[in-house]
């Protein structure tokens, strides 16, 4: 199956079995979730553990929510490179492309020691794939409301250097039908002014040189899409656009100097996004831009032994952004120093011990310094029985965005990062029978977070809001999973997620004094079923979403939904060329529902694509 336990950096920064891991950590093989039916990133981290995807409808925003935390709590990186936009420290799901990725791993839980800024909640790490096969791939789609997606790859070796080359057009209209209620009366309506046309070029070459290897990865997106905002009322009609562009240039080393290993990167981000909106009727007209640029080095070092593992590196970043929003060229620079290390204490008995310890400094020019450090431990108490328990305790932090800062007019340059003291603990039980594998995974999580930035009003007639460090904010949580496999023909895996998010910043306040926080689910659960008879691979996932409030007194709340997915694909061999069709069906008993209030969803949705792929010297 697409989720799986097997060696990952993102929870240590040096491989480990995420079994053997301090914290929960998933890995995802991005072929395997394509040829499941899965194409984008918001589908693909939506039946993902602890990961709630905050969204707005196709071709809109989506955000990924982890424990109860809030998207700019959540951190994501690119082969190492902080992808979080710097204007609102947000990643919008649909400008992350999934055409060139090979793995994505999640990391659950504060990480802020290891990582710096904005993983709170946890960490989301996008790996690019590295070019080993010679060959032609052409990618096309058709689905429903208009959706087409034409694109491709081609893999070549010149020599010892690789290139990848991918390139890939989507487009739809996103007419589809939908019920709005006003609280008296049900209105039939048809969504408006949510077309879009995105392009995605990415070019990667890999240099393997005798004891090192050099990657350079540059990759481009550029979009346009209508962006209709909520639906207020039946004579809605969506005007607003948005155009971004976004590219991304990174350049990696990894080898090894005696005894140590080591990694050396340097990675630059540009990012234009244009917001217009010319309905003036009610004063809503817009014309904005933003543009950011981010420069971000970094050089690690590793000694791996046996029995332990030392790291330490140093990591830099220069932000600049320029907005009609902001007044005049604001930068922000960054220089950050890291340590961590890996203990196995194994006894006699055979009874493994790993410690874990971590401690990372950041110093930035605009609000001074955070030191973040973090303990953990995995053991496995009984002989025989492979039993883990593991456990963490440390802190994490959110630096403020460009827009919190210097927005022109309400913007707060006094502004403090949010800080939160995050614990787990968990337990794992894998059984391996035959051809029979099982895994039982439980965690329970604490976040206290502290400073937490919001917008409040200034006045009594509450027309100026300014952010300010107000809330305190408590998530505690438990999160269940259950794997069965039976290879290689069927897998099953089951998640359940029961957490609270409380707002505890004003025990006078008992309008929002430990309620619920806006948007956030208390349940989630889902189960993903896939069988794979000869060449045939048959896929269903259902996915269920607790109520979520829209009103910090937790007066008003959408409804719980349960979303249905089904998709069959095959895998032909012909010699030197493999065919992969694909047919898939979203929502399939075509329930109406939101995610974010007052942004309907699809009902019903079709796809259906077919992928050609030559292989070279097969």
């Amino acid at each position: 199956m697409y989720q799986q336990h097997e060696v990952v950096v993102t929870a240590t920064r040096t491989p480990i079995s995420s079994i053997d891991a301090p914290s929960r950590v998933t890995s995802i093989d991005v072929n395997e979730m394509q040829n499941a039916g899965f194409n984008d990133a918001k589908s693909m981290l939506s039946f993902v553990d602890g990961i709630f995807v905050n969204d707005h409808g196709p071709a809109q925003l989506g955000t990924v929510l982890m424990r109860g935390t809030s998207s700019e709590q959540t951190l994501f990186l690119f082969d190492g490179i902080n992808l979080n936009n710097v204007q609102n420290g947000d990643v919008d799901l649909f400008l992350v492309p999934t055409s060139n990725l090979g793995s994505i791993e999640i990391s659950q839980g504060g990480s802020s020691a290891l990582y710096g800024a904005n993983a709170v909640g946890g960490v989301v790490n996008l790996e690019s794939k590295t070019p080993l096969d010679n060959l032609v791939r052409i990618d096309a789609e058709g689905g429903s409301y208009g959706n087409q997606l034409m694109g491709g790859e081609i893999s070549e070796g010149i020599g010892m250097v690789r290139i990848d080359l991918t390139a890939q057009r989507q487009r739809g209209v996103n007419d589809f039908d939908f019920t709005l209620n006003d609280g008296t009366k049900d209105f039939p309506m048809k969504l408006t002014g949510a077309d879009y046309l995105e392009d995605t070029q990415s070019l990667k070459v890999f240099f393997p040189f005798p004891g090192s290897t050099t990657s350079f990865l540059i990759q481009n997106i550029s979009a346009n899409r209508g962006t209709p905002g909520a639906v207020t009322d039946s004579a809605f009609v969506g005007t607003a656009r948005e155009t971004d562009k976004n590219t991304v240039a990174i350049l990696r080393n990894n080898g090894a100097l005696g005894l140590f290993n080591y990694s050396a990167s340097a990675g630059l981000i540009y990012s234009y996004l244009k917001y217009v909106d010319p309905d003036t009727a009610d004063y809503s007209y817009a014309n904005d831009y933003y543009k950011m640029v981010s420069l971000q080095p970094a050089v690690q070092f590793s000694y791996l032994k046996e029995q332990f593992s030392e790291t330490m590196g140093i990591d830099a970043e220069f932000d600049r952004g320029q907005s009609d929003n902001m007044l005049g060229i604001k930068d922000r620079t960054r220089i950050g120093i890291f340590a961590s290390g890996e203990y196995d204490l194994r006894n006699h008995l055979d009874l493994e011990t790993r410690l874990f310890c971590a401690l990372r400094y950041d110093d930035y020019s605009d609000f001074g310094s955070s030191v973040n450090p973090k303990v953990g431990i995995n053991l496995t108490p009984l002989a025989g029985l492979p039993f883990h328990l593991r456990a963490n305790v440390g802190t994490s932090y959110r630096v403020p965005t460009f827009n919190e800062l210097y927005y022109a007019g309400q913007g707060n340059p006094n502004l403090k990062p949010e800080e939160a003291t995050d614990y787990d603990a968990g337990a794992v039980l894998e059984l391996n029978q035959s051809q029979i594998l099982s895994e039982l995974d439980l965690d329970y999580y604490n976040i206290d977070t502290r400073n937490g930035i919001e917008w409040r009003p200034t006045d009594p007639s509450e027309l100026i809001w300014l952010p300010e460090n107000y809330q305190k904010i408590t998530s505690r949580g438990i999160e269940l999973s259950i794997d069965l496999k039976y290879n290689p023909f069927f897998a099953l895996r089951g998640y359940y997620f029961f957490g609270r998010s409380l707002d505890v910043s004003d025990p006078s306040d008992p309008t929002t004094y430990e309620k619920q926080l806006i948007y956030i689910p208390q349940q989630q659960s889902s189960i993903t079923i896939e069988a794979t008879p000869g060449i045939f691979t048959f896929t269903a996932a259902i996915q269920y979403i607790g109520q979520r409030f829209y009103a910090t007194d937790n007066s008003m709340a959408l409804s719980p939904y349960a979303v249905t997915y089904i998709s069959a694909s095959a895998r032909i061999d012909a010699g030197s060329l493999e065919m992969f069709p694909i047919v898939s069906v979203d929502d399939l008993f075509n329930r109406e529902y939101e995610v974010a209030y007052e942004f309907p969803m699809p009902g019903r949705t079709y796809r259906l694509g077919l992928s050609l792929q030559f292989n070279q010297g097969k």
